[in-house]
């Protein structure tokens, strides 16, 4: 992006990366789980 450095990078952008890692985590653990994304659909755990 041509910043000096990625200090700059991140001054700038720091509201991009905050919460990151808790929505990328809740997002694979919602892909993990059946039935998460379709409401629906009832998981059957015996």
């Amino acid at each position: 992006m041509g910043h000096s450095s990625t200090d700059v990078l991140r001054e700038h952008y720091h509201y991009i990366f905050e919460g990151a890692e808790q929505r990328g985590r809740a997002a694979i653990a919602t892909m993990l789980t059946p039935g998460a994304d379709d409401p629906t659909e009832a998981s059957e755990v015996a």
